[in-house]
């Protein structure tokens, strides 16, 4: 089985204030409005804080597969805020180490608020047709993650 690693890291200028920003970024249960092939299905346990568990399905190579998503850290600062959170892949083997960590921070400046947005990922893959082009995987992973910070800069900035 092979194994697709990716660490991507995007940052956006948006002008509004940081309570604005953390508000929607910051809460999971927007999520499906900002991630492209994210359906939130329910939240199972919190208040969509620190602890707070979701179920959700992704669209993952055309097909929607089930993950958990743990907020591990959600703090909120006069001038910055932190975000994480882990996104569990169910998989047929449990014993496989898949995940998804996505982490938002936010410094407030003059004028707006920088966003900062990571996302790592450690995936397992089968390809028996050899006819998975995983190049093409990662830059269309890029581009969706410069799509979703677009995505909250445009509904911050409303």
């Amino acid at each position: 089985m092979d194994y697709i690693k990716s660490h991507i890291k995007k940052s956006i200028f948006i002008e509004a204030p940081l309570s604005k920003v953390w508000q929607y970024a910051a809460n999971v249960g927007n999520w499906q409005d900002i991630h492209e092939g994210l359906k939130i299905v329910k939240q199972i346990s919190g208040d969509g804080g620190l602890s707070s568990v979701y179920k959700a399905e992704y669209d993952m190579f055309g097909k929607m597969v089930p993950v958990n998503i743990e907020v591990q850290q959600s703090e909120l600062f006069p001038e910055e805020f932190v975000m994480r959170a882990a996104i569990r892949v169910d998989t047929v083997d449990p014993a496989e180490d898949s995940f998804v960590r996505q982490n938002y921070t936010a410094k407030a400046e003059e004028g707006g608020t920088t966003l900062y947005s990571e996302s790592i990922q450690n995936i397992p893959y089968v390809d028996k047709n050899k006819t998975f082009d995983k190049e093409a995987y990662l830059e269309k992973r890029d581009e969706m993650a410069q799509q979703a910070i677009e995505r909250i800069r445009l509904f911050c900035e409303e």
